[in-house]
């Protein structure tokens, strides 16, 4: 048998916008490394330009090199063919784990590192999770330094390991108070996007379970086609909400590409795109400011970030905080209605259309089938 290599592809650099402020674009030249895949195009295409073939991605702006390893084969005693052994794969986040499981299905042996609930941006590794990693064939990560307490494990693991960082499938918008050519990671707040995330996991799968080409390829199909009809339902429930009032303000910066993709204008967050960061007394005066400024109806906070900063800023704005949190960074737990990606969407698009005096559209039929 022999190991194929891939040479590590040459870094491009993209132009991105940012949906910020009072309605303006700003661009920013931001420098990815290895190859992009686009975005997911019409329902039923692959949409992924086979990306995620930078098998060996850092998700911190190194080199994307492909690691082969050889899969399992035939034994020799006795000609008898021997069962292949499933593929071991750690995703980091929720997200990750979630659209995985619905490609791989039993194909593969799934584990999922940041458990429902948890905030990626301050995870902090336990001894448990150095043994998955260690173990595994191939990690699946966001990219874009989400997981940045996780990456030095990452980056530690054998050769043979693939690695595969997902979310850089989407060319990035520019985190707005971090710095002139710091990447958002939320990109999965646009269903568009966690489509291309679908059939960049695929090419994934592809390389390295050959064997399931076709299932993987089926399911990646179908999976994108309920993304683009859930995408829709999206933009016709925001469509809802009166024009003056597409107004959200967040515990931190998560929500740029769903306020872009779906028409939702952001005046102010408290915290930038990372939950680590605290807000300086000025800039939760100049929240307040703003949210005075332009009166929307609520203000949101999110599951994995303490509502108290927050709170004390809806009360001092004399706006409504709303009684039900988003889903920002991570699915929900069993029971609150956000327990895969695509519920999570639904739950925040309602929570949001709700608070903000719209109404929802039906929902498409292949998710409420699902549902």
């Amino acid at each position: 048998m022999t190991v194929d290599a891939a040479a590590a592809p040459a870094a491009v650099v993209a132009t991105v916008g940012v949906h910020r402020g009072a309605g303006r674009l700003s661009r920013r030249r931001v420098r990815l490394p290895g190859r992009t895949v686009a975005p997911a195009g019409p329902p039923g295409s692959s949409g992924s330009g086979r990306g995620s073939g930078r098998g060996d991605g850092d998700g911190g702006g190194g080199d994307h090199r492909a690691a082969w390893m050889l899969l399992p084969a035939f034994a020799a005693a006795g000609g008898d063919e021997v069962a292949q052994k499933k593929l071991r794969i750690v995703a980091t986040t929720t997200i990750i784990h979630d659209l995985t499981r619905q490609l791989a299905a039993e194909n593969v042996e799934l584990h999922g590192l940041i458990k429902p609930g948890d905030d990626p941006h301050v995870y902090e590794p336990v001894p448990a999770d150095s043994v998955l990693i260690e173990k595994a064939d191939v990690i699946l990560f966001n990219g874009y330094d989400l997981e940045s307490n996780v990456m030095p494990l990452i980056r530690s693991t054998s050769s043979k390991t693939r690695r595969y960082p997902v979310g850089e499938c989407v060319v990035p918008l520019t985190a707005v108070d971090s710095g002139p050519n710091t990447p958002d990671p939320h990109v999965w707040n646009d269903a568009r996007n966690a489509a291309s995330m679908v059939n960049a996991i695929a090419d994934a799968l592809v390389e390295c379970d050959p064997a399931h080409t076709k299932e993987y390829r089926a399911r990646a199909k179908r999976i994108s086609r309920e993304l683009h009809e859930l995408d829709a339902w999206i933009k016709k429930s925001i469509q809802s909400i009166p024009a003056p009032q597409r107004l959200l303000v967040t515990t931190h910066d998560a929500f740029q590409y769903y306020g872009r993709a779906y028409g939702l204008h952001i005046p102010g967050t408290l915290l930038g795109i990372n939950t680590e960061e605290q807000p300086s007394a000025r800039v939760m005066l100049e929240l307040i400011q703003e949210i005075r400024r332009v009166k929307p109806r609520a203000v949101f906070f999110e599951q994995t970030v303490s509502p108290i900063l927050i709170r004390a800023v809806a009360e001092d704005a004399q706006v409504k905080l709303c009684d039900e949190s988003l889903y920002s960074d991570s699915i929900g737990p069993k029971g609150s209605g956000a327990e895969t990606y695509s519920e999570m969407m639904a739950y925040n698009t309602r929570v949001i259309v709700n608070a903000l005096g719209g109404k929802m559209a039906p929902a498409p039929l292949a998710f409420a089938n699902r549902r």
